[in-house]
């Protein structure tokens, strides 16, 4: 767990976000924000990235919802 903490920067939560890894990005930018609560910067990437995961979890119940549906 130490080993993971090292990599929680920056650079790793936008790698993450770039890669489509939502959540693991916003626990970053959550953590990152612990520690500098005044950083705007962060604030605003990790609403960025918290709309990507509910704008990517919208869809999925869209996409389910539309299955159930083909289904009756």
């Amino acid at each position: 767990m130490a080993v993971e903490k090292e990599f929680e920067t920056e650079t790793m939560a936008r790698i993450y976000a770039d890669q489509g890894h939502y959540e693991k990005a916003a626990i970053i930018y959550r953590r990152l924000l612990m520690r500098e609560p005044a950083r705007e910067d962060l604030r605003d990437r990790l609403k960025a990235v918290e709309n990507r995961l509910k704008d990517n979890r919208d869809q999925h119940l869209s996409t389910r919802l539309s299955e159930l549906v083909d289904l009756l």
